[in-house]
């Protein structure tokens, strides 16, 4: 087991099986929150199974996926077999922007979808992202939000902390960057959440609470969040900021 340069442990998932797949089906709604948001040269900072990456070459866009588990950039590679429009690195993400910066490699867009919440060093991270972003190019982030919710599955799963609006103000000024927009999302899974893992400090997600999670939670989470654009709050939040 090896410590990345961002404070999470490489090489330390030895069994995919204990990986949680919800990616690859929430997947069409967490990224219908960045629509309009999405470039042509994008940088995935964490790429799991390869879920997202997918996604977005299939949508167009050329993909560096940067993943420290080798287990998991195995499945990546596996599924992107002579496709020239992903290249993954094996690294963590700071190992990897000095990698990127040394060959002058620069993004219009950089994604985070759960996992700048397992970043110790935040600030640092949104630093060494914006240095790599081209001028005007987007830093997309979805998050696990409201630290009252923080809870032992938290703990178990690396969680560092929940994020606030507050702190995601702070670390865009900090960095020099603008938010073009920062809401928070999933409002109908606060109450689920609380009681589930926070009360009753279940340790474990289930086939049966994933499949409620995806069926029913999510796309009434996506209704109310067109319905109030972003206004209610939520377990999640997403920020879309900008390179000046």
């Amino acid at each position: 087991m090896q410590n990345g340069a961002d404070g999470v442990q490489l090489g330390s998932l030895s069994n995919e099986d204990k990986y949680f797949y919800n990616e690859e089906h929430g997947l069409p709604v967490i990224m219908h929150l960045f629509d309009g948001h999405i470039g042509r040269d994008v940088l995935e900072i964490g790429s799991g199974t390869g879920a997202i990456a997918e996604w977005l070459v299939e949508n167009g866009s050329r993909v560096t996926a940067v993943e420290p588990e080798a287990i998991l950039a195995k499945k990546v590679r596996e599924r992107f077999i002579g496709n020239s429009n992903l290249n993954i690195i094996e690294s963590d993400s700071i190992s990897a922007f000095v990698k990127l910066a040394s060959e002058q490699k620069s993004f219009d867009t950089i994604i985070y979808v759960s996992v700048l919440e397992h970043i110790d060093d935040d600030i640092r991270e949104f630093a060494s992202a914006k240095s790599l972003l081209s001028s005007g190019g987007k830093l997309l982030i979805f998050v696990p939000a409201l630290p009252v919710l923080y809870a032992p599955i938290d703990a178990d799963t690396g969680h560092v902390r929940r994020y606030t609006k507050s702190r995601f103000k702070q670390l865009a000024r900090d960095s020099g960057m603008d938010i073009v927009s920062l809401n928070y999302f999933e409002t109908v899974g606060i109450i689920p959440y609380y009681i589930v893992y926070r009360i009753l400090r279940r340790r474990a997600i289930t086939n049966s609470s994933t499949g409620f999670y995806n069926n029913v939670i999510l796309p009434a989470s996506l209704a109310l969040y067109r319905l109030s654009r972003g206004k209610l709050i939520g377990k999640n939040l997403v920020l879309i900021a900008r390179k000046a």
